[in-house]
């Protein structure tokens, strides 16, 4: 049987992240997780993925990307 770890504890093995960091994670799909109800769960052998590969940077935009703002006079 896999071993499943509830949010806070994965976000506890992964190094003290934030939940809301893994929530944001699995809603944009690059966490697969386990729903045991209204329950969400992540199985061991991905925490041990994420661990190995790490997490892309949930930023939209690098700061080279943004436009300049507008200035009027």
């Amino acid at each position: 049987m896999p071993c499943l770890y509830a949010l806070p504890d994965a976000a506890n093995a992964l190094g003290g992240i934030s939940v809301w960091t893994l929530r944001k994670h699995i809603s944009n799909g690059q966490i697969r997780v386990v729903h045991i109800g209204r329950r969400i769960f992540l199985d061991g052998a991905e925490l041990e993925r994420i661990r190995r590969e790490g997490l892309p940077s949930l930023r939209s935009r690098t700061v080279q990307d943004q436009e300049e703002p507008c200035v009027t006079k």
